[in-house]
């Protein structure tokens, strides 16, 4: 099992990385493009709105863009299944999209190899939407690895403090 949020953080973050192999690739083979502070505003704006579109459809009940009906879909998980998995660092999708982003970055131009941020984007949005359903339904959301079929949600309440004891155990205050 991993946690639901952690997945897509690591495979953004994972992408993140290979994009910008890419750029290196990019800049060591056709040099560096001229930047004008214009047009890094405009990049950023509309990165941002592009995030927030996405974060807004990840949020939402749609069916074919939504994760809401997927978080509610999810089945109760029991302790002993918890502990078989443990996450870490998507390695064949980061070595997947470094090899894509240098052919990229051969064959097109310098900025070519940005396009990946696109779907970086989108994975830090599900992992907001996620962490965001997690704590308002006050439950951890786990993504099963089956390699029989498609990977599926599965929760565990996340689980309050233990309250603070003094040595004697009088009330705090």
């Amino acid at each position: 099992m991993v946690r639901y949020v952690h997945q897509e953080l690591g495979t953004a973050l994972a992408l993140l990385a290979a994009t910008a192999v890419g750029v290196v690739v990019a800049v060591a083979v056709h040099g560096s493009p001229p930047v004008r502070a214009d047009r890094v505003w405009l990049v950023a704006v509309l990165a941002l709105g592009y995030l927030l579109l996405v974060t807004l459809l990840r949020g939402s009940r749609l069916r074919w863009v939504g994760e809401v009906r997927r978080f509610e879909a999810a089945v109760p998980m029991t302790g002993r299944e918890l502990g078989r998995h443990r996450g870490r660092f998507p390695l064949p999708i980061f070595v997947a999209f470094v090899v894509t982003t240098s052919v990229f970055a051969l064959v097109g131009g310098p900025l070519i190899p940005l396009l990946p941020l696109l779907p970086t984007l989108d994975w830090l949005a599900k992992a907001a939407v996620g962490a965001h359903w997690e704590r308002g339904h006050g439950r951890l959301l786990w993504r099963e690895r089956d390699r029989h079929g498609p990977q599926g949600l599965s929760y565990t309440p996340i689980t309050a403090p233990a309250p603070t004891r003094t040595a004697t155990d009088a009330p705090l205050g």
